[in-house]
């Protein structure tokens, strides 16, 4: 979430409805209190100007890393080689976080700082043809990245990463994994843009799709970035926070196409509320009838969800 301000390891065990850590209900009074940083701010917290350092230096500390994805009920990996020089590159380019943070039009200009570095390009170019050459369709080269960046492991990071750091760390809170994901699939052309929802204290990604699909008529589609959830779903429950209520702040990242394939999602998305909808409790347990438990396997599958404590009833 955004608040977090602790680095530590992903929780195990977590599921695509319970999906991030406890925060405030409501954002605090004071913009500085949403500061995400990393470590002591540097000293001038001005952006320099980019002095790219040699190839040698930046491609310092080579690992290569394995990242799993689902599609269409197959689960498989992307390998892709991170750098500790890139890493160190990017961690003092960190761009001032705005003065009045509750200001939609400072926001814009702020995250796209993070999607737009010139060296970072350079190596995030590769990852994302690395999908492309995954598919020869694009809404599945879409649909591979989105489940691929939900399936990195969420975890509290004490400031605002940047897309390359979500891959290097192989972690990351809503914040990091929806301005990486924004990222990817701008390069994919399509329209992105953040949900950001101040009360909650959460951002999701939005991405260009029909409007009688999209959030609030926005034009805009719901995508969960912190874990596996079917794009379109936004009824999670988040732990300490409860449901999204609020109306999301719009920041656009990119124009660009609309993904006019979601009706597939969209409709997946329904059928997998009715799945919650139908479950019983008892003695801390959630029971579903064959047909319900069914379904879930079914949709579990598909896009890779994190099991629910789900018993079939007999």
């Amino acid at each position: 979430m955004l608040g977090d301000t602790a680095k530590t390891t992903p929780a195990p065990g977590q599921t695509s409805v319970v999906i991030v850590e406890p925060e405030p209900l409501t954002p605090p009074p004071a913009a500085a209190a949403l500061t995400v940083t990393v470590g002591p701010a540097p000293a001038n917290t001005t952006v320099p100007a980019p002095v790219l350092p040699s190839t040698a230096t930046l491609e310092n500390g080579k690992k290569k890393l394995a990242y799993p994805y689902a599609i269409r009920s197959r689960s498989q990996f992307l390998y892709y080689n991170t750098y500790d020089g890139v890493r160190d590159y990017l961690r003092d380019r960190y761009p001032d976080r705005p003065t009045d943070f509750y200001n939609v039009s400072t926001l814009e200009d702020y995250y796209r700082q993070y999607v737009s570095d010139p060296m970072q390009k350079t190596y995030l170019d590769a990852f994302v043809e690395n999908i492309r050459e995954r598919s020869e369709l694009p809404p599945e080269r879409a649909r591979i990245a989105v489940s691929l960046i939900q399936h990195i492991p969420y975890a509290p990071t004490n400031r605002t990463l940047y897309p390359y750091e979500v891959l290097y760390y192989d972690m990351g809170k809503c914040e990091d994994k929806s301005i990486l994901m924004a990222y990817i699939l701008s390069k994919m052309g399509y329209g992105t843009a953040l949900f950001l929802y101040y009360p909650e204290h959460h951002m999701a990604l939005g991405l260009k799709c029909p409007k009688q699909y999209s959030t609030a008529g926005s034009g805009y589609c719901f995508v969960e970035t912190t874990n596996p959830a079917i794009m379109t779903y936004s009824n999670g429950t988040y732990v300490g926070v409860g449901k999204l209520t609020s109306k999301p702040e719009i920041i656009r990242i990119s124009d660009g196409n609309s993904f006019d394939q979601i009706a597939e999602e969209y409709t997946d998305a329904q059928s997998y509320e009715a799945v919650i909808n139908s479950a019983v409790w008892n003695d801390n347990a959630m029971y579903l009838d064959t047909f319900n438990y069914n379904q879930f396997g079914y949709l579990r599958e598909k896009y890779g969800l994190f099991d629910l404590d789900f018993v079939k009833v007999p």
